[in-house]
């Protein structure tokens, strides 16, 4: 069965690993939020990974021996509620769109995670006054580099139609794989679903 590429069953968070800049890993990330005490940010704007990291961190709490609780608030969902009675010290709340509480309520939640000792962990798109532990940033190097994974095949004879398509919103990938899927489909690129099984066991 074939299949477009950049369908939203192979780009949603958790199908495409997160690509760290040099320097940084998954390791280092897990020993930082599991020390006592830790809050920790990841920054970046919209499209830039931050959701993908998350899925990604999952799979590695259990083995620091902490229970992610996550909690994911957007413009219309900001009170979605906290489940302050199921954390205590080993516990790592997760905050998906810190931003859009209150500066008060999210000093509050701070507060509230440093009484409980609950590690804590947020997303947001500008710095919160929470220390950063990553900032995210997308690029068309990156855009370039996730497209051809999804595309499972050599992506240079495509390189100039994705620059250009890139080009018509930049800084977004979330975005410019939703317009991928369109190009995809005027165009006639599928792919067929051993390529989809092959990209899918890729590894960070």
């Amino acid at each position: 069965m074939r299949r477009n590429p950049f369908s939203t069953r192979f780009i949603r968070p958790g199908q495409i690993p997160f690509q760290f800049s040099a320097g940084h890993s998954a390791n280092e990330l897990w020993s930082a939020v599991a020390s006592p005490g830790a809050q920790w940010a990841i920054v970046g704007p919209h499209g830039s990974g931050k959701s993908t990291l998350l899925e990604m961190l999952a799979s590695g709490w259990q083995a620091h021996g902490l229970t992610e609780q996550r909690v994911r608030l957007t413009a219309a969902r900001k009170r979605e509620s906290i489940p302050w009675g199921t954390l205590d010290e080993n516990s790592l709340l997760v905050i998906d769109g810190f931003e859009q509480l209150a500066w008060w309520r999210q000093r509050w939640v701070r507060y509230r995670c440093h009484q409980k000792r609950v590690r804590l962990l947020v997303t947001c798109h500008a710095d919160c006054g929470v220390p950063i532990l990553l900032r995210t940033e997308a690029t068309w190097p990156l855009a370039y580099t996730l497209a051809g994974m999804l595309l499972a095949c050599d992506a240079t004879p495509y390189e100039d139609q994705l620059h250009a398509i890139w080009q018509e919103a930049p800084g977004n990938i979330r975005d410019f794989f939703f317009r991928l899927y369109h190009w995809c489909e005027s165009c006639g690129i599928y792919q067929a679903e051993q390529a989809n099984s092959i990209r899918q066991s890729l590894s960070i």
